[in-house]
């Protein structure tokens, strides 16, 4: 199981885009991307909230806004994080079963896997909408685990940020760590994987025997 933003793709150019464009509207300068890189992890109200300098209670109203902008935005195939291809490609050969599990609305989450190409290659996709909860409840990892029919201890989940990493441990799975992320000030558990490019995650993961080389 994957995370989205981060993870697989770097939506943060995007982001930084449609929510510079809001801010604008709103007679302030443009913000650098680090900025949506760092908040990218907090969900929509407060990555809104933080973008136009008003408390995230003051934000909902903007939100819906935001996601309208944001899904008329072209993603652009770059936005693939270096590896990914390749690595799914070698999960689908051995037959690996793929989920998405984003707090990303799940229709932005399919807009944007079919925008670059990716959405053949997951069997599941979950937004921060799917469920009645949304990360870090482990609902819906849960809901995977039992969708595909799996023991929890032969499931990964990927992500990126502290959210994703207690979500994991919540559902009783392993994590894996992808360092090169938005949020790199996580402190790995004994049990947890940690990567800094896909090509190399796929080659522990070989190394370990956790899939067939």
């Amino acid at each position: 199981m994957f995370d989205l933003d981060g993870t697989l793709i770097d939506s943060a150019p995007v982001v930084a885009d449609v929510l510079n464009g809001m801010r604008q509207q709103h007679s302030k300068d443009a913000l650098g991307i680090d900025c949506y890189r760092s908040w990218s992890s907090e969900g929509g109200t407060v990555l809104v909230g933080n973008a136009l300098d008003i408390p995230p209670k003051d934000a909902e109203q903007f939100v819906p806004e935001f996601r309208r902008r944001y899904f008329d935005y072209p993603t652009p195939f770059n936005s693939i994080y270096p590896g990914v291809i390749e690595m799914l490609r070698v999960f689908k050969s051995r037959n690996i079963r793929l989920a998405i599990c984003s707090n990303k609305p799940e229709n932005l989450c399919k807009k944007v896997l079919n925008e670059v190409n990716l959405d053949s290659y997951f069997d599941i996709v979950l937004g921060g909408d799917t469920l009645t909860k949304r990360k870090p409840d482990p609902l819906p990892l849960i809901h995977v685990i039992n969708e595909i029919r799996i023991n929890p201890n032969q499931i990964l989940y990927v992500g990126d940020s502290l959210i994703d990493q207690n979500t994991a441990r919540s559902a009783g799975i392993d994590f894996a760590f992808f360092a090169g992320g938005y949020d790199p000030k996580i402190t790995l558990g004994p049990s947890d994987i940690s990567f800094s490019t896909h090509d190399l995650f796929v080659s522990d993961l070989i190394s370990q025997g956790k899939i067939n080389g």
